[in-house]
């Protein structure tokens, strides 16, 4: 299980970013969009998961993290956005974003239901599978471990982006390293 959840991870985190970056034209902010919209989905779902966990110690505790990390890591990225690239307006980036067209379909119309389907197979394969619920109460742990990296990764890289220039490609490959990485993390020590 463990190898196919990293792959499975890699390729929904990972693999549509930089399908996007390579064929798509893809900047930063895009990419960082599709992050935000894919932990925003993972966010909604959050609680049908800790509920189907009858004995999770702390819930709400990691529910409020859980919300909480999210509203976070938007903040910090758009904060970077914003100083990264001055130019550039995120409201219209946010529209483009949606509306950017390949093969005369809108992203949005394409990414958004996708990214929402993602998130009921995974709930549904995990009951499918028999996942233990001990398992899936470690797994959750150990993403939001992940959430609290990222943020001190969001920090840094904010204050890095006040002090100095950065060039975006050199953004987008940070952006793609932690993507990459954080799966490793979240199975490590998983059966």
């Amino acid at each position: 299980m463990k190898k196919i959840e990293i792959i499975s991870a890699l390729l929904g985190d990972v693999a549509i970013p930089l399908v996007g970056f390579l064929f798509w034209d893809w900047g930063f902010y895009f990419i960082a969009l599709f992050f935000l919209f894919d932990l925003l989905f993972r966010t909604l779902f959050l609680k049908k998961r800790v509920s189907s966990l009858p004995d999770f110690s702390l819930r709400n505790k990691f529910l409020f993290k859980g919300f909480l990390y999210p509203f976070i890591e938007f903040v910090l990225i758009h904060c970077i956005v914003v100083v990264s690239f001055s130019s550039l307006s995120i409201g219209d980036a946010f529209i483009d974003f949606l509306t950017y067209e390949d093969l005369g379909i809108q992203q949005g119309v394409v990414l958004i239901p996708l990214l929402l389907l993602n998130e009921i197979m995974k709930i549904r394969n995990e009951k499918k599978m028999g996942v233990p619920a001990s398992v899936r109460a470690q797994l959750l742990l150990n993403n939001q471990k992940v959430q609290l990296y990222r943020i001190v990764f969001w920090v840094i890289l904010y204050l890095l982006v006040l002090f100095l220039t950065i060039d975006e490609s050199i953004l987008i490959t940070a952006f793609f390293i932690v993507l990459t990485v954080q799966p490793f993390v979240v199975f490590r020590n998983m059966n």
